[in-house]
């Protein structure tokens, strides 16, 4: 059997505020924190000076040409081990890992559109490795470090890979998750013409409203370490991670950017093979951008494989998607996800989806027999195991499933 992973240590920075208690407030709040573009957002010296270059003991001098996200990560990887409570002492020398998950390259166009201004620092600033590799420089971390891009499903993918890494002795902890910053219009552009991006920039999930996804920005970082290991040291335990697996629809599916229901329905059965019971599934983060096909197919595949095994006796599953509160965030999406989860099952409390009602459902939730929150519900019961909480994480599109 696959060794269980904790997660002891988090730390995040999305739209509402920096801090894991900023976060919940959008989620218990209700809101959708997606505000109009700054003018001066596309002005690269409007992010110079955010960024306490000092205290992670780089100059100014190179910390004017480091990627945002590359600030943001490390302001977040550093967050994560204090939440954590292991000494940086500790921490130092140690074989921890880095995983991260990045897609954007938007600073790296900006430099790229002045070269009578590159210095040696172009090549470390913007390098996708380097986003991982500093962070392992930052706190001497000797363990596997690299950047992924597998798109959306980024920051899972990243996860899945440090679990498979800590179970088999590439490293002892590891810290995973993603990142993503918008500084320049191109994408946008792109993702207008390609008729994926909400011209009401927002995402709105399973509603009839919806017309393409809000992109949003920003970071989330996790701590992981084996639960034995994590048991011995007295650690804080947020949750664990007991599965994952990951896939790719191949050519099910065309174009190439359509989810396949297939896939999706065999990568839920696999998991769901391995004993996991499907009358204690009590809530699914979904990955819900707001598009019209994508919440349709991804909704089905849930239901014909876990909420219509249920017992009438449980009554439907409940799905969710924090993009309705701080829009896609991309290469972030799934570690956002991930974070909402872990803080419902600390508060025992399901936050409401945005935007959603009955009336205005794109999806029949009675034929499907699921649910989604429109209210605030405190006191849920989450199921125990072994003493603490299951979480089990599929990296499929970002979908998780809280026990």
């Amino acid at each position: 059997m696959d060794e269980d992973i904790a997660v002891v240590g988090i730390g995040c920075s999305f739209p509402g505020g920096e801090g894991l208690d900023n976060f919940w407030k959008v989620l218990v709040e209700g809101k959708n924190y997606a505000v109009d573009i700054p003018e001066q957002r596309f002005d690269i010296k409007q992010w110079f000076n955010e960024f306490d270059h000092r205290f992670f003991g780089i100059s100014e001098a190179e910390a004017n040409f480091m990627d945002p996200q590359q600030k943001l990560l490390l302001h977040c990887s550093y967050r994560a081990l204090e939440d954590s409570g292991i000494p940086m002492e500790k921490v130092s020398g140690s074989r921890t890992g880095v995983y991260i998950g990045l897609m954007n390259r938007d600073y790296e166009t900006l430099l790229n559109n002045s070269p009578s201004t590159i210095t040696h620092y172009n090549g470390t600033g913007t390098a996708m490795s380097i986003a991982a590799n500093r962070i392992s420089y930052t706190f001497n971390l000797t363990g596997p470090s690299f950047a992924i891009d597998s798109a959306c499903s980024s920051s899972l993918v990243a996860l899945h890979s440090a679990c498979q890494a800590i179970r088999q002795g590439d490293c002892e902890m590891a810290l995973c998750g993603g990142v993503s910053c918008i500084l320049e219009p191109r994408v946008f552009v792109a993702l207008s013409k390609a008729k994926m991006i909400s011209p009401e920039g927002t995402s709105k999930p399973f509603c009839r409203r919806a017309d393409g996804y809000g992109r949003g920005e920003g970071c989330g970082i996790v701590l992981l370490k084996t639960l034995k290991k994590a048991l011995q040291d007295f650690d804080h335990i947020w949750g664990i991670v007991c599965k994952t697996a990951v896939n790719q629809d191949g050519h099910t599916v065309t174009p190439i950017t359509k989810p396949s229901m297939v896939q999706q329905e065999e990568l839920l059965k696999r998991i769901y093979s391995t004993g996991t019971y499907m009358m204690d599934v009590q809530y699914i983060e979904a990955h819900g951008t707001g598009t019209p096909v994508g919440d349709s197919v991804e909704a089905e595949s849930i239901s014909k494989v876990i909420a219509k095994a249920r017992s009438s006796e449980v009554g439907p599953l409940l799905i969710g998607s924090v993009k309705s509160n701080i829009g896609h965030t991309e290469s972030a999406a799934g570690v956002a996800g991930l974070i909402k989860v872990l803080l419902m099952m600390k508060y025992e409390t399901i936050v409401p989806s945005v935007f959603y009602s009955e009336e205005s459902s794109s999806i029949d939730v009675k034929a499907l027999n699921v649910k989604i929150p429109t209210k605030l519900r405190n006191g849920i019961a989450i199921v125990p195991w072994r003493g603490w909480l299951e979480l089990i994480i599929l990296v499929l599109g970002e979908l998780m499933h809280m026990l």
